[in-house]
């Protein structure tokens, strides 16, 4: 996959790759980390009315599942979708099945 990535986004990603690896770090030997991470304004965000779907991907680290749960708890019209096989990237990886569950997601909402 690294290969198919265009040259300024794998700059980025080595760019990031320090913080990145501090941030996994601290997952795994903190499990409150998550709590401190999430600010993300859950009453606030519990007020948008209209629909919203989360994806991600069974491959992704075990936080990112984590605000995503909190965040679906919160919001009254959330829809799911999980990527069998995919981390936290699935637009790339999975770009044929994202399209489709994007789309699919788009016109059954605004039918």
């Amino acid at each position: 996959m690294w290969e198919k990535l265009p040259p300024d986004m794998r700059q980025t990603f080595v760019f990031n790759a320090p913080t990145w690896i501090d941030e996994m770090r601290e997952q795994l030997s903190d499990p409150t980390a998550v709590t401190r991470v999430m600010t993300v304004d859950l009453p606030r965000l519990a007020t948008f009315t209209q629909p919203l779907l989360l994806t991600r991907g069974d491959q992704s680290p075990p936080f990112f599942s984590t605000i995503l749960d909190k965040i679906a708890a919160a919001v009254p019209h959330v829809q799911q979708y999980t990527f069998r096989g995919a981390g936290h990237v699935p637009h790339l990886t999975h770009a044929d099945e994202y399209v489709r569950v994007a789309t699919d997601f788009i016109r059954r909402d605004v039918a």
